[in-house]
């Protein structure tokens, strides 16, 4: 695509990332974003408490989080294929200032209602999930293939730092008045929604030279999936078909469906994903650790938060391991050139498992938290080695809906990792519970060793969506 360093795939002499106008747009919005949701997110629930409402009713935010982004994941990418990333990304951040900014009005001037947090708390996570699919997109036509393991990795380290810096800054808020945390965030959406308006050129370029790949495809610039006059090469029609490139993957023939329905073109990520063995195995193994590194999150706040002075305790290891989140983003590419991917994926879980093993044999709590910070260290890592993987080897039609569909199923289930926690700790004393944990890093390290070797390439043909 014209104008658009990353999607020719071309990697010399390209410019550092901080002289890359476009990306440092994003980076900047999103961090000061970034910062402005992570106040809000440990405000609000105190908000809601210091207005009355019990720690069950409170609770009822998190599930409307979590449901929001189950519901949503897989729509948001099949908008993303489909609709402007910057006038997604417009509306995601407009949304959020609008919900957020009322909030902040309606906790200075009275007590704030629950349905208006659970109402501001799910649109703030619809916002997330339709500009993330769409940032990561935009990043993939912005940035130069070679520097995108460094931009993940960048991207990963201004979430982290901002789940460092947030806290602080939202007690010292809230000592002064509780709608501040509220109104800041505010104002960081309006920050990032300027960074993405100031996109509009080389995005508008881009989008013109995807609509034209499309047309050239057979589908108009609408598209509506019309057939040129003249007919169309059926050979090369199924050639350019998402069906052909699920085909493709599979190794049947390339069968076209009818491009006017909906399900099997919202689903064409999740299909992609499952016929793909190497993307299939990710996803099998990420929604085991994701399953595990929930459950071990919960039980150092629950195992380590009952002893005296537990509470103390747990801030100084959620503290340390959101510092070494951000240490592993920034050593991601320095690790990512060196090692293999494999490597890469083993080293999280292996390291944990020893750290809990200590912690099983020695009874430390300090041990039990060493282990929770070392999947905190290498996660990064491997957010920045499969981010790549997808940026250069997935077809960019279907890019939005196999992103996100393949975070869908890795997270699937993260809302056992809770249950499973509590139900470890009833029953196991934390030295009990860390053998386990220990057990099953273990084998997800080794699982992680077998895995198949990513693609090289993608199918470079774009198909009519």
């Amino acid at each position: 695509m014209d104008g658009t360093p990353a999607a020719s795939g071309a990697a010399p002499a390209v410019v550092p990332l901080r002289a890359n106008r476009e990306f440092r747009l994003l980076w900047v919005g999103q961090a000061l974003s970034d910062f402005g949701t992570a106040m809000t997110s440990l405000v609000l629930p105190l908000v809601l408490l210091r207005s009355g409402y019990s720690t069950s009713a409170t609770s009822v935010i998190g599930t409307a989080v979590l449901v929001t982004a189950m519901v949503l994941r897989m729509p948001a990418g099949y908008l993303t294929d489909h609709y402007s990333h910057r006038r997604l990304m417009l509306v995601a951040d407009l949304a959020r200032l609008v919900t957020v900014g009322a909030v902040a009005v309606w906790t200075y001037l009275d007590r704030l209602p629950i349905a208006m947090a659970v109402i501001t708390v799910v649109v703030a996570q619809v916002g997330v999930e339709l500009f993330r699919p769409s940032q990561n997109a935009t990043v993939r036509r912005v940035v130069p293939a070679v520097q995108l393991g460094t931009a993940i990795s960048l991207n990963q380290a201004r979430a982290y730092a901002a789940g460092i810096v947030a806290p602080a800054v939202a007690g010292l808020l809230i000592a002064a008045s509780l709608w501040l945390p509220f109104a800041i965030d505010a104002a960081t959406y309006a920050v990032s929604a300027l960074c993405v308006l100031a996109l509009y050129r080389p995005l508008r370029r881009a989008e013109a030279a995807r609509r034209a790949d499309r047309a050239g495809a057979g589908e108009g610039a609408g598209g509506t999936g019309e057939t040129p006059p003249g007919g169309a090469d059926p050979a090369r029609e199924a050639a350019d078909s998402e069906e052909a490139v699920l085909a493709h993957m599979s190794g049947t023939g390339a069968k076209s469906e009818p491009r006017e329905r909906f399900l099997p073109r919202l689903t064409a990520g999740l299909r992609y994903v499952i016929r793909n063995p190497f993307l299939r195995t990710v996803a099998g193994l990420a929604a085991g650790e994701n399953f595990a590194f929930q459950a071990l999150a919960y039980a150092l706040l629950l195992g380590i938060g009952r002893e005296h002075d537990g509470a103390a305790a747990v801030g100084l290891a959620m503290s340390a391991a959101a510092i070494t989140g951000l240490t592993g983003s920034l050593i991601a590419p320095f690790l990512q050139r060196r090692l293999r991917m494999q490597t890469v994926m083993a080293s999280g879980p292996a390291l944990a498992g020893v750290m809990l093993a200590v912690a099983w044999y020695t009874d430390s709590g300090i041990a039990f938290a060493a282990g929770y910070s070392a999947l905190c260290l290498l996660t990064p890592v491997n957010g920045a080695v499969f981010g790549t993987i997808l940026a250069t080897t997935v077809p960019e039609n279907i890019y939005g809906r196999t992103t996100t569909a393949l975070g869908f199923t890795a997270e699937i289930l993260q809302p056992l990792g809770p249950l499973a926690a509590g139900l470890l700790l009833s029953s196991l004393s934390l030295s009990g519970t860390a053998a386990l944990f220990a057990l099953a890093f273990a084998l997800l390290a080794a699982l992680a060793l077998l895995m198949p070797s990513p693609p090289v390439t993608a199918d470079a043909k774009t198909a009519a969506a």
